[in-house]
């Protein structure tokens, strides 16, 4: 049994330390692809829940916004490619102690 099953992806701290990147699209067909540390940096700034399915629920498409359509819940999926948005990375001490509290 793989070790991802036993423990799945819960939340994006669990994203950041696997080490997997989250790509978030839309139904326009925008997509966007996040490095998972600056994107758990950017919601544990914010003080908002970083879980999964409320970080969908966050995720705004800047073109569905400036053409003025209906906000429409983007979809997230767990890869490995190579992120394509930059987001302001945490401090290494930052995520140390991060790492250390939730051992």
């Amino acid at each position: 049994m793989s070790r991802e099953l036993a423990n799945p992806i819960s939340d994006l701290f669990d994203a950041a330390v696997r080490h997997r990147t989250i790509k978030a699209s839309c139904h326009c067909g925008n997509v966007g692809i996040f490095d998972p540390h600056a994107l758990w940096y950017l919601f544990e700034r914010k003080g908002w829940n970083d879980k999964l399915p409320a970080v969908r629920e966050r995720m705004r498409c800047l073109q569905c916004y400036y053409a003025k359509r209906k906000r429409t819940l983007a979809m997230l999926e767990l890869t490995s490619e190579a992120h394509t948005r930059q987001l302001p990375m945490p401090q290494i001490s930052e995520w140390k102690r991060q790492l250390r509290r939730r051992r």
